[in-house]
């Protein structure tokens, strides 16, 4: 399976800082190139902070941007890009405006079309599996020709490289490879 080249973005919620390094190691290690720290704990920004001083070659995103003041505060401490599991035109406007590469979330066709109105071309399926899969993206696919699509949720290491194959499908996320790697 290919790990380079963008095309599976390694998902991490860190928990704590000690045992950050050993794990972004070895997730560069084995190729991975693309992380996304989620916003979901107290040591995220740091983790962001951190990586991003340890291993520069690394693109770091942070996931799970809910506000225009956490997007600042990825921008500030050096994050590469963000992600959200929804589509807030306020966080997208923001980004948009200052040139930062942001991929909101949408669960609906309306959703695609509300985020290609705010010239969204990249968009996160979330969560991927509930949604209804590669059956889903492949359905939206359809009528959204100019749409590229991050599936996350229930991506794993058996059905990976199912996504992949369409050609809508930019990249995806998941954890499997972090929770493989703690054992």
């Amino acid at each position: 399976m290919e790990y380079l080249n963008n095309k599976i973005i390694a998902v991490l919620v860190i928990d704590e800082i000690e045992t950050l390094n050993t794990k972004v190691k070895k997730l560069v290690n084995d190729g991975f190139d693309v992380l996304e720290v989620t916003l979901r704990t107290e040591y995220a920004f740091e983790a962001i902070k951190l990586i991003k001083e340890d291993y520069p070659d690394v693109k770091v995103g942070a996931g799970t941007i809910l506000t225009v003041e956490q997007l600042e505060t990825c921008i500030e401490i050096g994050a590469d890009f963000g992600v959200a599991p929804g589509l807030n035109p306020k966080i997208v406007n923001k980004a948009k405006s200052i040139g930062f590469p942001f991929i909101p979330g949408v669960a609906t066709a309306s959703e695609v079309e509300l985020a290609m109105s705010l010239g969204v071309s990249l968009v996160k399926i979330f969560p991927a599996k509930i949604l209804g899969g590669i059956e889903f993206i492949k359905a939206l696919s359809g009528p959204y020709r100019n749409v590229k699509f991050m599936p996350t949720g229930g991506i794993n290491k058996s059905n990976a490289e199912e996504y992949l194959k369409l050609d809508s499908v930019m990249c995806i996320g998941g954890t499997w490879m972090v929770n493989a790697e703690l054992g």
